[in-house]
């Protein structure tokens, strides 16, 4: 990969903090700055101390960029599946590496908030550190949006973007200015809400605890999402990048297309200037249901000035719900006077409602479900999609993620027992999915009794 033109040259202090590299092609959203020759695309290097094996067992790489390398792990302690973020031996040495990849954690790890990343513990043996973070294996943003490529539906991309300010909100009131908000930044939970991942290159000002080498202020990010400023490499620059780069999240995800070409061979003069002089195409030209209302939120959020744009996420947020509330009282009104089911259909979704009014249905409820269905000749396909509907409705978990965990404990069940081990497990599980206790338990003990029939007809 070429580094960038024009003789554009960074420390390595800079280069190697940064943990990133320079990337060519138009359309990679990777981080930038980094010349190829300055990090390797391996995980040479990479020392996964005896201390952390013995408790985390690595079951596959998920990842790797300059700080180091990621991997999904299982936990034999709690049980439960963690990503681990595991820092370069080449780079241990380097104190300011060090304590930016420490700042990383401690950052995330003060943000309780249900939009960003959990990150569980910091592991540090002789001067090798490892985050523990959530693993979250339903995807992020840009594999989302590969899915709508003529553009997200309007509702569905306001919740995502309802939620990434959520999450931005919490980390301004710290100070904590990310610089790297991009969808493939932007991962998801079981239940689909959005969370902000990767702070590796936020900035905190130095007065609230953040680390800052010599070339602090350099220019770092996603060029494609940073805002005017942050390509300047101003040393004022606040939570307002952080909302541009929002922004063009919203534009992409609603148009299907990025605000601006940045061409590869840009340096940061040129794409400044592109930001500058240029206008976007109005999103009218790809898609005519996106009211006014929200594009003039996209247009204050995506203003080159960021004296226009908005102050900060608590004020976006305002005005993206009173055009959600807006938006959810049409629904209503149409549903209301336009729904239509069959007869069949609305009985089997009235025994649903009263069988899920507590969030809960056991096992035995759901094979009566079942036969109601089947007696009331409603399709098995058509039935999913009501209780899928009524589940989302209630924030309950999909019924996909409950057969899925179900399963997990017929299998865990087959030989008419659970372990301790076993129980731990499927504890934590249940609750990462969103499943109650109660239900939890319901689920089990149904297992248990099913395997133990079968082994009794088996004897028999």
């Amino acid at each position: 990969m070429a580094p960038p033109r024009k003789g554009k040259k960074f420390s390595n202090k800079l280069l190697k903090l940064l943990g990133i590299k320079y990337v060519t092609e138009e359309s990679n959203n990777s981080t930038t700055l980094m010349t190829s020759e300055q990090i390797s695309d391996t995980s040479e290097g990479l020392v996964i101390p005896k201390q952390l094996l013995d408790r985390y067992k690595i079951q596959r790489s998920l990842g790797f960029g300059g700080y180091g390398s990621v991997f999904l792990a299982r936990d034999f302690i709690i049980g439960r599946l963690v990503a681990l973020k595991v820092l370069n031996k080449s780079i241990e040495s380097n104190d300011v590496i060090y304590d930016h990849f420490i700042q990383e954690a401690r950052i995330a790890g003060q943000l309780d908030h249900e939009n960003i990343v959990v990150i569980y513990n910091v592991e540090e043996y002789d001067k090798c550190a490892c985050i523990v973070m959530e693993y979250l294996a339903e995807g992020n943003l840009a594999l989302k949006m590969k899915e709508h490529k003529k553009g997200y539906p309007l509702k569905e991309a306001i919740e995502v973007i309802d939620g990434i300010l959520d999450g931005l909100s919490v980390a301004h009131k710290m100070k904590v200015v990310h610089r790297d908000i991009k969808p493939e930044n932007i991962l998801f939970d079981p239940k689909g809400r959005p969370k902000i991942s990767d702070f590796g290159i936020a900035h905190i000002p130095k007065d609230h605890g953040g680390v800052h080498g010599p070339s602090e202020y350099k220019p770092v990010g996603t060029p494609t999402y940073m805002a005017p400023e942050q390509l300047k490499g101003m040393k004022t620059i606040d939570n307002r990048a952080d909302l541009y780069s929002t922004g063009t999240i919203f534009y992409e995800m609603l148009t299907g297309h990025k605000p601006y070409v940045i061409h590869r061979e840009m340096n940061f003069k040129e794409i400044i200037k592109v930001l500058e002089k240029d206008s976007y195409a109005p999103i009218s030209d790809f898609r005519d249901d996106v009211p006014e209302e929200v594009v003039e939120i996209i247009d204050r959020l995506l203003k080159t000035d960021r004296d226009e744009r908005y102050l900060d996420a608590k004020e976006v947020l305002n005005d993206l719900k009173n055009y959600y509330n807006s938006l959810k009282e049409v629904e209503e009104s149409d549903k209301r006077s336009g729904q239509f089911f069959t007869s069949s259909e609305a009985l089997l979704e009235d025994v649903m409602r009263l069988l899920l009014v507590d969030g809960i249905m056991s096992p035995a409820e759901r094979r009566e479900l079942n036969r109601r269905g089947e007696r009331l000749k409603v399709l098995p396909e058509k039935a999913r999609e009501i209780e899928n509907k009524i589940r989302k409705e209630m924030n309950l978990p999909s019924l996909e993620i409950l057969e899925e965990y179900q399963a997990t404990v017929t299998l865990m069940a087959g030989d008419g027992v659970l372990s301790e081990e076993e129980q731990k497990i499927l504890k934590e599980t249940s609750t990462r999915l969103g499943i109650q206790d109660v239900e939890r338990q319901m689920i089990e003990q149904d297992a248990l009794e099913q395997s133990l029939k079968g082994q009794n007809n088996a004897d028999s």
